[in-house]
């Protein structure tokens, strides 16, 4: 099932409970892929680094701003959330 779909049955539940249950379930599930998403994103342009590519390429090449890129590497993912 997509996520969409999740969405939609949590939309579409007639019990509000069970409904607010889902919500928060769904919720940590997508604040853990945030986490995981970010220290990936964090390692990659690490690794991206390591192999010549400069902070200013990086950026180009993944669609953020070198200054984003500058924050990523400097602090930890779960702080990089708060900016997203």
């Amino acid at each position: 099932m997509s996520i969409a779909d999740e969405f939609e049955q949590v939309r579409s539940d007639p019990d509000p409970v069970r409904r607010g249950l889902r919500a928060t379930e769904l919720l940590t599930q997508c604040q853990r892929l945030a986490v995981e998403l970010a220290e990936l994103r964090k390692h990659a342009i690490e690794e991206a680094h390591r192999a010549g590519l400069s902070y200013t390429e990086i950026a180009e090449r993944i669609g953020v701003t070198k200054s984003r890129v500058s924050q990523i590497v400097a602090r930890p993912p779960s702080a990089m959330l708060q900016d997203e």
